[in-house]
């Protein structure tokens, strides 16, 4: 059975405005989905991309989650 990762980065909300914001400007070439986390304070972007998963993450150092999906 195949499967999916998605790479889950929680981050405070200027460091998920300006990655929305590159993502707008077409830096960022791929699908996000964007959604509040639990935790309060946190926004959750979700991606595939592992390269641009880590991109992020050097930058911003947010938390990451890998979710694994059956395709």
């Amino acid at each position: 059975m195949a499967v999916k990762k998605i790479y889950q980065l929680g981050m405070e909300y200027q460091y998920a405005a300006h990655v929305l914001l590159l993502w707008e400007e077409g830096e960022y070439p791929c699908d996000l989905r964007v959604r509040r986390a639990r935790t309060e304070g946190l926004i959750v972007i979700e991606l595939e991309e592992l390269e641009l998963a880590a991109k992020i993450r050097a930058a911003t150092n947010c938390k990451v989650a890998v979710k694994e999906v059956p395709v």
